[in-house]
């Protein structure tokens, strides 16, 4: 394996990272605020706001399939309105099913933190204690 290979197989690593999580983040934020999709673009930048060789902020093209596609299975749903700057824009809320399946994630995340193996996999990844 080459330096060239490594570097583009750490971006593909990290990329699936941020794209696995970036669907429960969307959904987390919309079951806090109804809130149009430039918002959930500006909140989503805030958990990717770090150095990364590859390009992890959150765009149009990349988050409004994932609201389609979550809207599409019922998690969410998009109502048109007037934003504060008075153009019509979309807000998005979470459904009962969304609140089901965020709970399922809530369920599943306490059980990794339970997880003696988990913690020691964050551990050596952070380099920090995981306190439940």
């Amino acid at each position: 394996m080459t330096d060239k290979d490594f570097d583009e197989t750490q971006k593909k690593l990290v990329k699936h990272f941020s794209n696995g999580i970036t669907h429960n983040l969307i959904l987390w934020i919309i079951s806090k605020e109804t809130i149009h999709g430039y918002g959930i673009m500006k909140k989503l930048n805030e958990f990717f706001s770090f150095e990364a060789e590859c390009d992890m902020t959150a765009s149009s093209s990349k988050i409004y399939p994932i609201l389609s596609k979550m809207e599409k299975k019922g998690l969410i749903m998009g109502e048109w309105d007037i934003n504060e700057n008075n153009k019509r824009v979309k807000f998005y809320s979470i459904t009962d099913e969304g609140q089901c399946v965020l709970k399922a994630i809530r369920n599943h995340m306490n059980q990794v933190i339970s997880n003696p193996r988990w913690m020691e996999f964050f551990k050596d990844m952070t380099g920090a204690e995981i306190n439940k």
